[in-house]
């Protein structure tokens, strides 16, 4: 009787720990996907278009960058899906905004 409840807690313990690598590293992603925006939002703020590209490389793989501007303002959305087998999608997204400097449109 130990030996089947032995198995059933190792199997139960094995699966808590890749659910919660699992949501650790969609933390990490969400971030990259806030950091990417912030930093995207701020060169393309700046009139700096070479290094909002070079910024949009540090995107997750799969990710989909999209810049909008409007009212003096440049908004940027870093969207990706991320799935565990039949465990997702899961929509992760950061988003940033940036105020346009003077001369910039």
């Amino acid at each position: 009787m130990v030996t089947v409840e032995m198995a059933v807690s190792l199997i139960t313990a094995a699966l808590v720990v890749v659910a919660s690598c699992w949501v650790v590293g969609l933390v990490v992603v969400e971030d990259a996907c806030r950091t990417t925006a912030a930093q995207v939002a701020r060169q393309v703020a700046r009139g700096d278009t070479a290094s909002a590209r070079q910024a949009e490389r540090h995107a997750p793989t799969g990710a989909q960058v999209s810049t909008r501007s409007s009212g003096g303002w440049v908004e940027v959305t870093v969207q990706v899906n991320r799935s565990l087998g039949r465990l997702g999608p899961v929509h992760l997204r950061g988003q940033a905004r940036s105020p346009m400097e003077p001369g910039e449109s």
